[in-house]
């Protein structure tokens, strides 16, 4: 029995909420759905990920029961700072792969493709991977060391267009990662994830070996084959998997901790690349695209000579406030909804750009709605009803109760929101200082959406 098949049988648990404890009736909600995501598991499944069993609760505290090994940390934040043995990443790139051989269970377990903060590590260097379902509670109410590059920098450019994920989808993706994991960088590094996006579907990867010299020109070859932007041209799983068995002999060295190699964007090759990259994205040989960019640069600078007054002012009503919000949300305005908000916005901020971009580039595309195109709105808001429950001179409280519609490429979902919102007065200004209910799940990233 392997070391890793006997650590599968102990069962272990952990805080569900270890650093940021929601309130009460969000604490329910959420111990609901992980039960749920459990539930749906597979009653067996490898033992390289990590098995769910239930939620408990001791002592007024949620745990999560596990069957694994025990004190586990994202594979990321220990590479950041400490040094591994080559042949320990080139194994677990192996036995992913292997993996795949079940491709079903894994569209199953990670329907977004198994990304950088899937895997996790414990003292012993075995390495395991968390399904996506648990990995969301552990990120809305658990603290990282590290900002660990999120799934757009590992998605396959047919996924990108739209396109489901397959075999060969999930090849580029895991390849992707340890192209991550072995040099410290991304195949594409900018923090705007719309240019990945991007450059994932146009641009050519940057080869590992210029990376980390170490690797041979064999281990080089496979990596880059793994990333071709053709389904057809990525080799097949099996001569895949021997291939890394037979190079992972001629690829033994330690690897330093990122931490120890941030001056790698320093090099000058690097730098280079990237800047081509840059100009390219920006001078795309599409001119609607072109266009695009020119329609919002020309917008910038308009609103530069007119002075852009901010929406809200002192003249707004708290009722008006509440309005502006919501209509910032519908609209997809991040500017006027952090307006209206005296509060961070968590995932909602994220959720808000992003449609605005995608939506942004349909139009581009050739969806514009004054030229007969369509636009598919990734999400709308309907049927807003407000009502005021309190009000003094310094706070008003507000309900809200709306319809939320989401699209995605599983289907369509409609659900009934309930806000309770707190408008104070900051500055001179009204502002919502606080909400309840629906929203604060979202801002929090627990989308209703995500239990259907």
């Amino acid at each position: 029995m392997s070391r890793e098949t006997q650590k599968k049988k102990s069962l272990h648990k952990e805080k569900l909420f270890k650093d940021t404890v929601p309130r009460s009736r969000v604490q329910l909600d959420i111990v609901k759905r992980v039960r749920k995501a459990i539930d749906n598991m597979p009653a067996e499944l490898p033992a390289k990920i990590i098995s769910y069993q239930d939620v408990i609760r001791e002592e007024g505290e949620y745990y999560l029961l596990y069957q694994g090994s025990e004190n586990l940390e994202p594979l990321a934040e220990y590479l950041n700072k400490n040094p591994i043995d080559s042949k320990i990443l080139l194994k677990e790139l192996e036995e992913s792969l292997a993996l795949l051989q079940d491709i079903e269970l894994v569209k199953e377990i990670f329907p977004k493709g198994i990304n950088a903060s899937n895997f996790w590590i414990d003292e012993e260097n075995d390495i395991y991977l968390m399904p996506e379902a648990m990995l969301r509670s552990k990120r809305n109410y658990n603290e990282f060391e590290l900002e660990i590059p999120t799934q757009e920098y590992f998605m396959p450019p047919e996924v990108v267009a739209g396109e489901d994920w397959q075999l060969e989808s999930y090849i580029f993706n895991l390849a992707s990662v340890f192209y991550y994991f072995l040099s410290g960088e991304t195949i594409f590094s900018d923090r705007d994830h719309a240019k990945v996006l991007n450059k994932i579907q146009n641009e050519k990867i940057l080869a590992l070996q210029a990376l980390l010299p170490q690797i041979s020109d064999n281990l080089n070859q496979l990596f880059m084959e793994m990333l071709a932007k053709e389904q057809k041209e990525r080799p097949d799983l099996d001569y895949l998997i021997e291939e890394l068995k037979r190079t992972s002999k001629e690829n033994k060295f330690e690897i330093q901790p990122f931490l120890e190699r941030e001056n790698l964007i320093d090099n000058k090759i690097i730098k280079k690349k990237r800047r081509n990259e840059n100009i390219k994205l920006f001078f795309r040989h599409s001119w609607k695209v072109i266009l695009f960019f020119a329609i919002i640069g020309g917008g910038f600078i308009w609103g530069l000579s007119s002075g852009s007054p901010a929406t809200i002012t002192p003249d707004n009503t708290a009722g008006e406030v509440v309005n502006y919000f919501y209509e910032a949300i519908a609209t997809k305005n991040i500017n006027l909804a952090n307006e209206a908000a005296d509060f961070d916005l968590g995932e909602m901020e994220r959720m808000i750009s992003e449609t605005h971009v995608i939506e942004k580039m349909q139009q581009a595309y050739g969806g514009d709605p004054e030229q007969g195109g369509e636009v598919n709105e990734i999400y709308s808001l309907e049927k807003l009803e407000i009502e005021e429950l309190s009000a003094s001179e310094a706070r008003h409280r507000f309900r809200a109760s709306y319809e939320f519609n989401f699209r995605d490429r599983e289907g369509s979902y409609s659900h009934q929101m309930l806000d309770e919102l707190t408008v104070e007065k900051i500055e001179g200004i009204w502002r919502i200082t606080a909400v309840e209910g629906s929203i604060k799940d979202m801002i929090a990233g627990e989308y209703p959406w995500r239990d259907e």
